[in-house]
């Protein structure tokens, strides 16, 4: 067994038939200027039917700093959680397997986080398809601020965009405040996940360092929802609710906590009438929110009033209405 002491950093790396991409993907992670006493490369196999495996094998003659977990396939967030279970760097990064790292941009990243003894430090990203896909770009003029958790969410938290791979975390925040996947094996586990972890930060950066590249257009979430997918969203939606009892949050804070939770909750309608679920579907969606979250209602304004009291009466009548608009 290889040991590792005094790491920086764990970046975990969930693994599942990801032939196309790991390589570059591993490879971008080993452009940041790190030595590899720094930091270690836990890659998570989920179980990946293709030759995955094969590429990462070549790969750990090269570097002492690579483990490979396996386990049946589970999916992302008991991948993520096996990786955290076994990390041992001070902070951690997760990576999605098709997705890159800017060469050259998590070593600023850890001094930023060390230097600060940082809970959090949330970083910029780009979305590019694979013909725009470059790890080299220039990031001139970093802008470091430092915020408290509840700042972080009211300023920055944008509910579009809850990745779990834009955030570098202190793993001793995250052991000291029991944070990991909480619904394991479901799809949208990022969302509770991460406004959770701003929630429960003290000492955050934000900083407008370029770090990560989130590949695109090979995958379409929504394009591929179903029933199963629609019903995790339903947990997601259930875990939000319940983070509005979370201890010393702000009246500013619980109101936005609300109008994001409006957002994902439309989302979720949005998935409905846009990917044409049969009615005994569609139904089943709606009935297992309302089953779970007897009491959901939003009331900031005319619109969350409207799509409240549609939703809980003629949530037929509405969804067909957004169906309607949306073929025009």
């Amino acid at each position: 067994m290889k040991e590792l002491n005094l790491l920086k950093l764990s970046i975990i790396v969930p693994v599942y038939n990801v032939e196309r991409y790991i390589l570059s993907c591993i490879e971008s992670i080993y452009s940041q200027g790190l030595d590899d006493s720094e930091f270690e490369l836990l890659l998570i196999n989920d179980g990946t039917t293709d030759k995955s495996l094969e590429i990462i094998s070549s790969l750990i003659q090269k570097h002492n700093n690579i483990f490979v977990l396996s386990q049946e396939n589970k999916g992302p967030s008991v991948a993520r959680n096996v990786g955290l279970l076994r990390a041992k760097g001070q902070y951690v990064l997760f990576v999605d397997s098709d997705d890159l790292l800017v060469k050259n941009s998590i070593g600023l990243l850890l001094e930023i986080a060390i230097s600060n003894l940082a809970d959090l430090v949330v970083f910029d990203y780009l979305k590019l398809s694979d013909p725009d896909i470059t790890y080299s770009l220039p990031n001139n003029n970093v802008s470091i601020f430092n915020k408290t958790g509840q700042q972080l969410y009211l300023d920055d938290l944008d509910p579009h965009q809850c990745y779990v791979w834009r955030i570098m975390y202190n793993r001793e925040f995250l052991m000291q405040k029991s944070l990991s996947f909480e619904f394991l094996g479901i799809c949208f586990e990022d969302i509770p996940f991460v406004q959770e972890c701003y929630l429960k930060a003290e000492n955050c950066i934000r900083t407008n360092q370029l770090a990560y590249i989130y590949r695109v257009g090979h995958d379409s979430m929504t394009s591929s929802m179903n029933v199963e997918k629609m019903l995790d969203l339903n947990i997601s939606i259930e875990r939000l609710w319940n983070m509005l009892k979370l201890d010393n949050i702000s009246n500013e804070v619980v109101k936005k906590m609300k109008d994001n939770l409006f957002t994902t909750f439309s989302f979720g309608l949005w998935c409905i009438s846009h990917n044409n679920f049969l009615l005994n579907e569609w139904k089943v969606i709606v009935d297992d929110l309302k089953c779970k979250l007897p009491a959901l209602w939003f009331n900031n304004g005319i619109k969350q009033k409207f799509v409240s009291w549609m939703f809980w009466h003629f949530p037929g009548i509405y969804l067909r209405l957004r169906f309607m608009n949306f073929r025009r």
